[in-house]
């Protein structure tokens, strides 16, 4: 019993610190105070009293790009490379990302960009709890401050959306468009099928070896979350949405080089998930990713693969163009 308030209290503390933290980032103006939002990274900052436990930054383009436009959010999930308990490095980590990406992606599209702060913490066994890849330990986890971060991010998003349209009367689109490389996109990915009626178009890059099944079951096998879809009621209380789950415009892309396959990991997948994924999909990434574009195929879902020849894990200038372009046809 002692062990057990020993571990609960040091999960407090860690929750506590990085709320501190966060509520550092001064440099960043926050979304609530700013005068004008226009061209600008600001900040929603930490809020518990509801189920969001870390703040998000937003990019809202120049006031001319968007004066005739309903724009919609795109979500880019942050995705930091490694574990660390040092959150403050996390939060210059998204900056970095959303200071380099932002401003284009606003220029080119009829967007306003948000991306979350979440952490990924590594002490005490809280490593296995791949958040920012919103892993099957997010969904069971009993730590509320790393529980259900799909939820986090629709909190903030609707946060978004309202104090904009208080504030400044920017109207937003009902429905918004989600984008992630690597770990994000497996994020990205993941939470297009847990909320499909809130996704206009998704963007995913390279998912960590494999793209969530959009079926229950394949070859008379159970495919549990994240590989399927099969116990979506019991994780979330909602049964898997495969009509509106059709509907999204989905693109898939991958390096034929890449080799960064988070199926073999404890962090990406429990055991009997991977002997699940290498028992029906093959232990081979590129190889499940042809297998991958046969189960979204055999459930007619909107979705397009492609493969860059010669490429390994990283996003080419051409896989950015090609991405930017299907969003712009795909968010009209």
């Amino acid at each position: 019993m002692k062990t057990w308030y020993s571990l609960f209290a040091i999960l407090i503390l860690f929750s506590a610190c990085s709320h501190k933290k966060a509520n550092k980032l001064k440099h960043i103006p926050s979304l609530q105070t700013i005068d004008k939002p226009y061209g600008q990274l600001t900040k929603l900052e930490t809020d518990t009293t509801n189920v969001r436990h870390w703040p998000f930054l937003v990019y809202t383009p120049s006031e001319e790009r968007i004066k005739h436009k309903m724009p919609v959010i795109l979500f880019v999930p942050n995705n930091s490379g490694k574990a660390t308990d040092n959150f403050d490095w996390e939060a210059r980590q998204a900056i970095k990302d959303a200071r380099s990406m932002a401003p284009e992606l606003t220029e080119e599209l009829p967007v306003i960009y948000v991306t979350s702060i979440f952490p990924r913490p590594l002490q005490y066994e809280r490593w296995r709890i791949y958040t920012q890849a919103l892993d099957r330990d997010v969904m069971t986890t009993e730590h509320q401050a790393l529980s259900r971060l799909d939820l986090q991010a629709i909190e903030a998003i609707n946060e978004i959306k309202d104090i904009l349209k208080k504030r400044w009367d920017i109207k937003i689109g009902s429905k918004i468009a989600i984008m992630g490389f690597s770990a994000a996109g497996m994020f990205a990915n993941r939470f297009t099928a847990l909320h499909p009626e809130l996704v206009k178009a998704a963007v995913v890059g390279s998912p960590g070896g494999w793209p969530i099944a959009p079926q229950s079951e394949w070859e008379g096998k159970v495919l549990r979350y994240p590989v399927g879809t099969a116990d979506f009621k019991e994780l979330t209380g909602e049964t898997f949405n495969l009509e509106a789950f059709q509907k999204i415009s989905m693109l898939f892309f991958i390096g034929s080089d890449d080799t960064n396959d988070s199926v073999p990991y404890d962090d990406g997948y429990d055991k009997a998930d991977q002997d699940l994924i290498f028992t029906l999909f093959g232990k081979d990434m590129q190889q499940r990713w042809a297998e991958s574009e046969k189960l979204y195929q055999a459930d007619s879902t909107n979705a397009t693969f492609k493969t860059y020849e010669g490429v390994g894990h990283k996003v080419t200038d051409r896989m950015k163009q090609d991405a930017i372009l299907f969003l712009k046809e795909n968010l009209q």
